[in-house]
């Protein structure tokens, strides 16, 4: 699930339409006044500022620099949601769907969750989308689940293109289809999501739902290996030993398969194994 702190101030830069007191209160969170971002917050939160509500919910929710305390997070998160804000309706959401201060709820979660999504939150509509496909109501409810990942995909979330790519490649609550998976797995690698790339590079190397291209394996399987990604560390240091795609190159091998053991990849280890044992000079 997709938990957006909502308080800026506390992880991600501040937005240059952000409200005045949530830019002062972010000068001071930075400088380490704590005590003092949170007095800025509630003052302009009572007065009505949505953002500061919501911001200070967050504070209250994680303990950031104050002390944790979930009836005050929800209070404050109450207030922006009575003024339909979506950020104030998707933590109240997560509030529900992780006991934080009321008993877990699936249900109540997606009532709160759904509230956002009219309004196009995309981490309420990826989290609804979720709760379908883990089958957390009971049943696993991929047609559901499709739904509301497409909804997601078109608004730009990566990981809700992923997902979807997923479904149509299994043909779970829609009818499978490799090539819309690939589309699907490509528009979320162009946004660099690692786990998109790996599948897309997959696509590429059997020839499913496209021409199988070697290159191009080798491309996005790069992408994803530059990002750590153990699984495509390993692909390409295959295609490295095959040359398929690529000039081939042993020590190229050597390198991703090496970065790929250090992840405990039982078969990068056992490929190592015996690259050192057939080309020593490889492996130096």
């Amino acid at each position: 699930m997709k938990n957006i702190i909502w308080a800026l101030l506390l992880l991600l830069p501040v937005s240059v339409q952000a409200s005045d007191a949530l830019k002062k209160a972010d000068d001071a969170y930075r400088a380490g006044q704590h005590e003092k971002a949170q007095k800025i917050l509630k003052a302009a939160g009572h007065k009505g500022d949505l953002e500061a509500q919501v911001a200070l919910g967050s504070m209250y929710e994680h303990g950031k620099g104050i002390k944790q305390d979930y009836e005050k997070a929800i209070y404050w998160y109450t207030r922006a949601a009575e003024k339909e804000d979506p950020g104030g309706l998707y933590n109240l959401g997560y509030m529900h769907e992780h006991g934080k201060g009321f008993d877990q709820s699936y249900e109540k979660a997606l009532e709160w969750y759904e509230k956002a999504a009219q309004q196009d939150h995309v981490n309420a509509i990826y989290n609804i989308a979720t709760i379908y496909y883990k089958g957390d109501l009971g049943e696993k409810r991929y047609k559901e689940a499709a739904y509301w990942y497409e909804k997601g995909a078109n608004l730009g979330d990566m990981q809700a293109q992923y997902n979807l790519g997923i479904l149509y490649e299994a043909g779970q609550g829609v009818e499978q289809d490799p090539g819309k998976a690939l589309s699907w797995y490509a528009k979320a690698s162009e946004l660099n999501y690692a786990p998109a790339q790996y599948n897309l590079a997959t696509l590429y190397y059997q020839g499913r739902g496209v021409a199988q291209d070697f290159s191009k394996a080798a491309h996005w399987y790069q992408k994803a290996a530059d990002q750590g990604d153990a699984k495509a560390q390993y692909n390409l240091g295959l295609i490295f030993v095959k040359g398929q795609g690529v000039k081939q190159n042993k020590i190229m091998a050597f390198k991703y398969w090496m970065e790929s053991a250090r992840q405990s990849n039982d078969n990068a280890q056992q490929s190592l194994d015996q690259l050192c044992k057939e080309s020593p000079w490889a492996c130096r």
